[in-house]
């Protein structure tokens, strides 16, 4: 839906869609300038099946990186803008925000539609924006085949390791943030929902964050045919793979993003003096589409009594105008939160379709006999957790017992001792009674789960 690394110096080595990209005209890119060599990392490093094979810089502070990665059927490009001081400061680490760019655009929206440099003059963060074309941020299902493009693992899987291995950024959750606009805000919140372990703070700009919402769920549809590909390229047909699409799902899975500092920004249609000359204007689009949407999120998150910001301005027509004042006010509480780093949560929610998934350290593998299903992780903590499903799920936890010779691992009143590993880690069996064998939200699902009640014990 459109609404709205580094080595040296660089060397060889849905029919509203439309009428987004001509915000993109007359959007001319600066000369390029002089790299500055102080910027540099010492030598480029591969990261998870990623690396870089080209770089230009294009300002004093952007530079250029042209990744080569599986994820794409071709090499990809990325964006970083330096915080200034970073070529002062050698010693110093920043942090590292993510921005994501609405259907259509790529990884220059920030910098040239957005005065992106001129923003971030006094922004103490890297500033990393990966292309998303027309893709949603996602894998793509491609009518059950997978494979290219895969904007998920890129992002999670590889751009965030490579930056982390190739600048001086402080890596961890709590020097991370991701923002964007439109079918990025959507992208921006997905991401931070099933990876609450990887980014403390979320923005979503004028963002299409619930795809249960009707026109969200028909823009979702047509989107893959930006990128000449068929319909349901993205999560398959809802009638048929609604779990797919609800385990995507920022509102779906709004009790995932209790961990992360949250800012939901929404306009209300009204034309504003400022956005006089924008190109186009969607009144309707942000009054019809973007704040019903995003009124859905906060409902959801007010009902699972999640903290979180709401600004709701009384202008907006989803213009670049808008935008870049939803980014100036983004910026500032991304920045106070850099400033005070959280540690990670004692305690979580999280639900995932995934068959296996990884979070907070907490690995789960669910019954290979299993259809697609959601998985609900509550209460997860050092003391136990307790888990809704179906079938046999493997549970490894992160390193919570070291030093202990034995674990009393206690579900649903039946104990087993478990021995930790050299890292004090413990894998066990949780029994959800028989695997569901029909898709969840089909209507042949067997929609029959258990919740199993886990105690640990140490010895």
């Amino acid at each position: 839906m459109s609404f709205p690394i580094f080595s040296r110096r660089p060397h060889a080595r849905a029919a509203l869609v439309p009428l987004l990209l001509a915000v993109l005209a007359g959007s001319a890119s600066p000369e390029p300038a002089a790299a500055d060599d102080s910027l540099a990392a010492p030598g480029t490093v591969p990261a998870a099946g990623a690396s870089i094979t080209d770089e230009k810089w294009l300002t004093t502070r952007t530079l250029e990186l042209t990744v080569s990665t599986s994820t794409f059927t071709s090499p990809t490009k990325v964006e970083v803008m330096f915080p200034t001081g970073y070529s002062d400061e050698q010693a110093r680490r920043w942090p590292a925000t993510y921005y994501l760019n609405g259907t259509n655009g790529d990884q220059t929206w920030f910098r040239t539609v957005y005065d992106g440099e001129a923003k971030t003059a006094s922004y103490p963060s890297l500033i990393v924006a990966p292309a998303g074309h027309a893709g949603y941020w996602s894998d793509w299902y491609n009518n059950g085949n997978g494979g290219p493009p895969e904007y998920e693992t890129f992002v999670i899987r590889q751009l965030i390791p490579l930056i982390d291995a190739n600048f001086r950024t402080s890596s961890g959750r709590a020097h991370r943030g991701v923002l964007g606009e439109s079918m990025g805000g959507y992208g921006t919140l997905m991401l931070a929902a099933r990876h609450p372990d990887l980014f403390a703070a979320a923005s979503s700009l004028s963002g299409a964050v619930d795809t249960n919402f009707a026109p969200g769920t028909a823009a979702l549809t047509a989107s893959p045919a930006f990128d000449l590909s068929p319909p349901d390229s993205i999560y398959g047909p809802r009638a048929t793979e609604e779990v797919r699409w609800r385990g995507h799902n920022p509102t779906d899975l709004a009790a995932n993003l209790r961990p992360v500092d949250l800012q939901l920004y929404t306009g209300n249609g009204v034309p504003d003096s400022r956005e006089i000359g924008d190109v186009p204007a969607l009144c309707a689009v942000e009054s019809g589409i973007i704040e019903p949407e995003t009124r859905n999120l906060h409902n959801a998150l007010v009902g699972l009594g999640i903290t979180h910001e709401l600004k709701t301005y009384n202008w907006g027509c989803h213009t670049p105008s808008q935008i870049r004042q939803e980014i100036t006010d983004s910026l500032p509480r991304f920045a106070d939160l850099f400033a005070r780093p959280d540690a990670a949560p004692a305690s979580f929610d999280y639900s995932s379709i995934e068959p296996h998934f990884e979070v907070f350290g907490w690995s789960m593998q669910a019954d290979p006999n299993r259809a697609l299903e959601f998985l609900h992780l509550h209460d997860v903590s050092e003391t136990g957790l307790r888990i809704t499903g179906s079938g046999t799920t493997t549970v490894a936890t992160p390193p919570l017992f070291q030093g202990f010779a034995t674990v009393t691992v206690t579900v649903d009143g039946v104990a087993t001792t478990v021995r930790p590993d050299q890292t004090g880690r413990i894998s066990f069996t949780a029994d959800l009674g028989p695997a569901n064998r029909q898709q969840q939200y089909t209507a042949s699902s067997d929609n029959d789960f258990h919740t199993a009640a886990i105690t640990f014990t140490r010895e």
